[in-house]
């Protein structure tokens, strides 16, 4: 058994850590978007995170890593969105198809700057980065494609739909919401692009039966 002290001396090296490499990661974003990545020194992100360059070394190897963290934290907090509209659906297919996309689109308008980062900074990383930040978006594509591989085997997808052309079609315009928000009327917000969206894309996606299933 391990010592209860012990534990608690790593439980609360654990929650600073994180805590600490939020910081880095807001810091980050924020100098990206404001400055790009070759305004972003390791020095000026230890300013704006308000914590030593040696310590932001000891969780980053360097600028690209840092820019990788940032893009695979996106992922995740996508994932955990697309995960829970998905378990909160229910058992219909098509509700947990619609339900994934919200929650794709969600965790974009949350993460907006985390998302423009994404596009306007990664082809300034080499080969190696550029690689890890596609494995990482690849991430969140799995959620989505296992509902609409439900939807598919179940037979409610319309003859000639591609279920890896509707999972594209999706994330795209997920990740286009946090680029073109400022394209729609003030007061336009992301549950109203949901639903627009659902109606324009998904429910012509579906067998006629199965387009009831779409609530908006």
């Amino acid at each position: 058994m391990p010592d209860p002290e012990e534990q608690v001396r790593r439980d609360i090296r654990d929650v600073r850590a994180r805590w600490r490499t939020r910081q880095v990661l807001d810091a980050a974003v924020r100098l990206i978007n404001s400055g790009g990545l070759h305004g972003m020194s390791m020095q000026a992100l230890a300013k704006e995170a308000q914590i030593s360059v040696g310590l932001i070394y000891s969780y980053f190897g360097g600028k690209e890593d840092v820019v990788v963290a940032v893009v695979a934290d996106l992922a995740e907090q996508i994932r955990r969105e697309v995960d829970a509209g998905i378990a909160a659906a229910g058992a219909d297919p098509v509700e947990r198809l619609a339900a994934g996309f919200g929650g794709y689109c969600v965790a974009m308008d949350a993460h907006r700057n985390a998302g423009l980062l994404t596009y306007r900074q990664s082809a300034e990383l080499g080969a190696a980065a550029r690689e890890r930040l596609k494995e990482a978006e690849r991430e969140t594509f799995v959620p989505l494609t296992a509902v609409v591989r439900e939807a598919a085997d179940a037979g409610l997808l319309a003859d000639g739909v591609s279920p890896e052309m509707l999972v594209f079609d999706l994330t795209v315009l997920a990740q286009v919401w946090a680029l073109k928000h400022w394209h729609f009327p003030e007061g336009y917000g992301v549950d109203r692009f949901v639903a627009d969206q659902v109606a324009t894309l998904v429910r012509p996606a579906l067998t006629p039966t199965s387009q009831k299933g779409t609530r908006t």
